[in-house]
C-alpha cells in the first residue's frame, strides 16, 4: 500500500514538474517574436516636432510572423499576426539654438503608444493590451543650411497585459516589458524623409498558468532577454498627413509597419 501511495505522489510531482516544464517551453519560443511585435513600428522620422502645441496622433499596425510551441502536445503552432495600435507624439522643447546654422539641438518629445487588442486567434482566450510610453531626444535637426541629417535617440518602454491563451484545459496569462533604446538619422528629400536606425531592446516575461481542474495559478521564473534590431522606412506627407512605411530585422526575424499620422 505504501509503495502505490509513493508512487501516485511520485507521479503526481513528475507531472506538476512536466507541465511546468512544457508552459516554461512555451513561454521562451513566443518571448521573442512577441517583443519584437509589440515594440516594433517607430513612424516617425527622426526629428522631433518642435516644441508645444506641435504634435502628432495616429494609428498604425505592425505585422510579423507569429511562432510558439503548444504546451499541450509540443506542436509548434504559427500563423501571421497583426498589431494594429494607437501612436501619438507631442513636443514639448523646441530645443536650443546657439546659431542661426545649429537650431532644435536637445528638443524633447513626449511618445505614447496604446493598444486595445490583438487580431483574434483561436488560442487567445482573453485578449490583452498595450501601454507604451517615453521620450524622443533630437541631438541634431534636419536643415537645408548647413545640408546636416536629423540625429535623435528614444527611448521606449512597452507593457503588454492580459494576454491569456487556452490549450484544451490549460490556461496561460503572459505580461510582457520591452525597453526599447533606439538612435536613429533621416534626411528630407522633397516630399519625402527616409530614416535608418538601430534600437537595443531589454525584454522580460512573466507566466502563470492553471487548469480548469486546478484553477490555482502557478508563477514560473521570468523569462529575461536583450537583443539589436535594425529599421529603416520611409515617410511620405500630403499636407497634414503622414504616411509610414517601415521595416524591421531582429532575431532573425522580418517585420513590416504601415501607419499614417497627422497634426501641426
Amino acid at each position: 500500500m505504501k509503495k502505490i501511495v509513493l508512487m501516485l505522489i511520485t507521479a503526481g510531482i513528475l507531472g506538476a514538474q512536466t507541465l511546468e516544464d512544457d508552459v516554461r517551453n512555451m513561454a521562451v519560443s513566443l518571448t521573442d517574436n512577441a517583443a519584437a511585435l509589440i515594440s516594433s513600428g517607430v513612424i516617425s522620422n527622426t526629428g522631433c516636432r518642435g516644441g508645444l502645441p506641435h504634435f502628432n496622433v495616429g494609428v498604425a499596425a505592425n505585422a510579423s510572423w507569429f511562432k510558439f510551441t503548444n504546451p499541450v502536445n509540443s506542436e509548434e503552432i504559427s500563423f501571421p499576426a497583426i498589431f494594429p495600435y494607437l501612436y501619438g507624439e507631442v513636443g514639448i522643447f523646441k530645443g536650443f539654438s546657439f546659431t542661426p546654422l545649429l537650431r532644435g539641438i536637445f528638443a524633447v518629445d513626449i511618445l505614447g503608444k496604446y493598444a486595445p487588442t490583438l487580431i483574434k486567434s483561436d488560442y487567445f482566450e482573453e485578449l490583452p493590451y498595450l501601454i507604451g510610453y517615453g521620450l524622443k531626444v533630437q541631438i541634431l535637426k534636419d536643415q537645408l543650411v548647413p545640408p546636416t541629417p536629423a540625429l535623435s535617440v528614444a527611448i521606449m518602454n512597452h507593457e503588454y497585459k492580459n494576454l491569456t491563451f487556452k490549450f484544451d484545459t490549460l490556461y496561460t496569462n503572459l505580461k510582457l516589458r520591452d525597453l526599447s533604446i533606439r538612435a536613429s538619422i533621416s534626411k528630407n528629400v522633397l516630399l519625402l524623409t527616409p530614416y535608418v536606425g538601430v534600437s537595443y531592446d531589454i525584454y522580460s516575461l512573466n507566466t502563470n498558468y492553471w487548469t480548469t481542474g486546478d484553477t490555482t495559478r502557478k508563477e514560473i521564473s521570468a523569462i529575461e532577454n536583450n537583443s539589436f534590431s535594425y529599421f529603416g522606412g520611409v515617410e511620405f506627407k500630403i499636407l497634414l498627413i503622414k504616411g509610414y512605411l517601415e521595416g524591421l530585422y531582429r532575431n532573425k526575424r522580418f517585420g513590416l509597419t504601415l501607419g499614417l499620422k497627422a497634426g501641426i
